[in-house]
C-alpha cells in the first residue's frame, strides 16, 4: 500500500498537546487523542485496503475470457451433442462470471468512496493537530514553559491564569474543529447508508458459478464429439 495509509501519526504534535492537557487537567483531550490516534492509524489503512483489494480482482473475468476462448476455437472444428452441452454450460458460466465481475466493480466503487471520505478526514484531522501543536508551542515559548521538563516556570498567579486560559481557549477550538470535522465526516457516510445495505445484496445475491454436473459426462466422452465437414481439428 502505498499513499496517506504510509503517513507516520505526528507523534510530535501528539507530545506536545497532551503535555498541556496533563498541565491542566484536561481529560477530555487526552481522550480525544486516543481516539485520533486509533483512527489515524487504523481505519483509514483498512479502507484503502479494502478498496484496492477489490479493485485489483479480476479472476472472474480471465476465467470468463479463457472460458469464451475455448468455445471459439473449438466452434469451428467440433460440433454434436458434446459441443452443445459445452456451449450451454460455457454460456451459463460467462453469464454468471460477468455477473460476478460486475458485482466486485460495485463493491470496489462503495469502498472507494468510504476510503475516499476517510481520506478527507484524515488531513484534516492532520492539520488540526499541527495547527493546535503549533498554537501551544507558541504559548509555552511566551511563559517560558519547556515541554516535558520537570521544572515549570515561576510565574505570578496572574501569568499562571492567563497561561491556563490561552491552553484551554487553543483547546476549546481544537475540540470545536475535531467536532466539526468529525460531524462532516459522519455526514457523508450517512450518504453511504444505501451503499451498506447494496453491499448486503450483493453478499446474499453472489452470482454462483454452475457446475459442470452432468455435462462431464458428455464433454468428456470423446466418442460424443464430431469433426465439422472440411474443419481440420486444432
Amino acid at each position: 500500500m502505498t499513499g496517506p495509509a504510509k503517513l507516520p501519526y505526528p507523534e510530535q504534535a501528539d507530545e506536545e498537546i497532551r503535555f498541556y492537557a496533563d498541565l491542566v487537567g484536561a481529560d477530555g483531550i487526552t481522550e480525544l487523542l486516543r481516539t485520533l490516534r486509533n483512527f489515524l492509524l487504523g481505519d483509514l489503512t483498512k479502507a484503502l485496503g479494502l478498496a484496492d483489494t477489490f479493485a485489483r480482482q479480476s479472476r472472474l473475468k480471465d476465467a470468463s475470457d479463457l472460458i469464451k476462448d475455448t468455445k471459439l476455437s473449438l466452434r469451428g472444428v467440433w460440433h454434436g451433442d458434446a459441443f452443445d452441452q459445452f456451449d450451454a454450460y460455457a454460456s451459463e458460466a460467462t453469464n454468471a462470471m460477468a455477473a460476478g465481475q460486475t458485482s466486485l466493480g460495485n463493491l470496489t466503487s462503495v469502498v472507494s468512496t468510504l476510503a475516499t471520505t476517510v481520506i478527507s478526514t484524515y488531513k484534516n484531522l492532520l492539520e488540526l493537530l499541527g495547527n493546535c501543536a503549533s498554537t501551544l508551542a507558541q504559548l509555552g515559548g511566551k511563559f517560558g514553559v519547556v515541554l516535558g521538563s520537570v521544572v515549570f516556570p515561576p510565574l505570578t498567579p496572574v501569568a499562571l491564569k492567563d497561561l491556563v486560559d490561552a491552553v484551554n481557549s487553543a483547546f476549546t477550538t481544537f475540540w470545536r474543529d475535531c467536532n466539526s470535522t468529525f460531524t462532516k465526516m459522519l455526514t457523508d457516510m450517512a450518504a453511504l447508508i444505501g451503499a451498506g445495505f447494496q453491499l448486503q445484496v450483493i453478499e446474499r445475491n453472489f452470482p454462483k458459478i454452475p457446475s459442470v454436473g452432468t455435462s462431464a459426462v458428455v464433454v468428456a466422452d470423446p466418442r460424443r464429439w464430431r469433426i465439422k465437414p472440411g474443419a481440420e481439428p486444432a
